[in-house]
């Protein structure tokens, strides 16, 4: 499987829309609201095999960055493991 199918077609704007519809908007790095992306929980570029699946993605801040703290979640995140990351931006 391309690494272009995790990211255009159907099948991944129907998984990217479920994941939305189960999760919000709420990024889960950094805890806050207005998340547009789409952040795989295993990267493509560790296991490029994996299925289409919205329980294995997050929502996350993008290239536009949070509106709140200013990060931009799923870039900073890159290929690191999902415990090395999930913290909030700010001590709440």
């Amino acid at each position: 499987m391309s690494r272009l199918r995790h990211r255009k077609g159907r099948p991944y704007r129907t998984a990217r829309q479920q994941m939305f519809e189960m999760y919000g908007t709420l990024c889960w790095i950094c805890g806050h609201g207005g998340a547009t992306d789409a952040d795989h929980l295993v990267p493509i570029s560790v296991d490029s095999e994996q299925p289409v699946d919205p329980h294995g993605m997050r929502p996350a801040h993008g290239v536009n960055g949070c509106p709140t703290c200013g990060r931009k979640c799923n870039q900073e995140r890159g290929t690191r493991a999902v415990a090395s990351m999930y913290r909030p931006a700010l001590d709440w």
